[in-house]
């Protein structure tokens, strides 16, 4: 699908980015991401994926809460169910963004589901520290889900936000190709970014043990 001219102007920051380019951009705008959270950290990462052009789709059944109200949803959409307040405002957000054709990953605030295609990329925490966690087509499915169960949710508040952030860039990376297979993000208080070790499967694990002598 090649580029109109009017999304090459209001893309043209992510498209003159190396890792982008037009071709890049092109895969930003293929495949809907379904996002399932209607925390702080949830609509931040559907507004940042929208307004980057990745057309975006309400997974679950929650409906929102007088919290949600910010800079995607309005105070009208308080009640609504998630997947019909993000079919009204995205579209409003970016035209490009509006849900068309199949699954192409999963965003979620924990806990959750996991189910569809990859990129997965989960948004939690463990009390003091918000987590992100991601996971490639290659990525094990089995890894991903061993370190997730054992995160709560995301934060609320400015680490929150912060979250959903970095969960968007997460899952722009892991559409363009880039970056591991399985990996994961600690943010710490007021901003710092940690490295995050996934956990191993059995499977993995007695693959990855030192064979005996």
């Amino acid at each position: 699908m090649a580029l109109r001219e009017d999304q090459i102007v209001r893309y043209s920051r992510q498209i003159l980015l190396r890792e982008v380019g037009g071709r890049g951009q092109e895969a930003l705008l293929a495949g809907t991401v379904r996002v399932d959270g209607i925390g702080v950290s949830g609509l931040t990462v559907a507004a940042y994926l929208a307004g980057g052009g990745t057309p975006v789709a309400g997974a679950g059944s929650l409906t929102l809460g007088p919290w949600a109200p910010g800079f995607l949803m309005a105070p009208s959409d308080v009640g609504l169910p998630l997947t019909e307040a993000l079919a009204r405002e995205v579209p409003a957000l970016n035209p490009d963004a509006a849900a068309t054709g199949p699954g192409g990953g999963l965003v979620a605030e924990l806990p959750a589901a996991w189910s569809g295609d990859a990129p997965w990329v989960a948004l939690g925490g463990d009390g003091m520290r918000a987590a992100v966690v991601f996971r490639s087509a290659e990525g094990c499915v089995w890894c991903f889900g061993e370190t997730v169960r054992h995160l709560g949710s995301p934060p609320d508040g400015a680490l929150g936000v912060a979250a959903g952030t970095l969960g968007a860039l997460v899952f722009q990376r892991l559409r363009l190709g880039l970056g591991p297979a399985l990996g994961g993000r600690w943010l710490v208080p007021p901003g710092v970014v940690e490295a995050l070790e996934p956990r191993r499967c059995a499977r993995c694990a007695a693959r990855e043990a030192p064979s005996a002598p």
